[in-house]
């Protein structure tokens, strides 16, 4: 049976929407605009999903409809889940269906000012309460990450975290009867320039 699904994955790697790891990394997009990219685990390979940031530095803003408390500010994040780039069609239309893209057609990831920034080191950083929103759904995350401070006024955030998608109330889906299975933990690469306003 093990025989069959590698012969199926090697042969038609679209039929299972996952691709055998041929030692390819996620494609990281250029560092002045940013990106986001997620990889996708199954018992048989990865999956690689990519979102280019189209800002050159994003900016804190105040959170919509809530009283301005100093420190209270967010860098606000929306992701339209049609624009991830995945270069097999099949699981770019089952990340469109698991996400629910017809009903959330973005993902939301809002990040606290520095008051949320715990340091680790003089480049290594614990980003505190980062909100994440998938489908409807948002969960808080601690996010560790390297921070390059350009100017004052401007930090670039790059690192790697991993997300379980039970905790965002995502089912990993199974394919084939069972053949192809999605593991629980996603993991997310990320390069972010972040500005001030004040």
């Amino acid at each position: 049976m093990r025989r069959l699904l590698l012969i199926l994955t090697l042969c038609f790697p679209g039929l299972v929407g996952f691709s055998p790891d041929y030692g390819l990394k996620s494609g990281k997009t250029s560092s002045s605009s940013g990106f986001i990219d997620i990889t996708v685990l199954s018992n048989i390979g990865k999956q690689f999903f990519q979102y280019n940031l189209k800002q050159q530095c994003l900016s804190f803003t105040e959170e919509p409809g809530t009283e301005y408390v100093p420190g209270t500010s967010v860098s606000r994040i929306l992701i339209p889940v049609k624009e991830f780039n995945c270069t097999n069609r099949l699981a770019y239309e089952d990340l469109q269906t698991l996400l629910k893209a017809e009903h959330y057609p973005n993902l939301e990831i809002k990040i606290p000012h520095n008051l949320s920034i715990k340091y680790d080191t003089d480049d290594s950083a614990i980003l505190k309460g980062v909100s994440i929103t998938v489908a409807g759904v948002s969960k808080q995350f601690d996010i560790s990450c390297k921070i390059d401070k350009v100017d004052n006024a401007k930090q670039i955030l790059n690192g790697t975290t991993r997300i379980k998608l039970t905790d965002l109330e995502i089912v990993p889906p199974v394919r084939l009867l069972g053949l192809v299975k999605v593991y629980n933990e996603i993991i997310i690469d990320f390069e972010l320039c972040l500005k001030s306003n004040g």
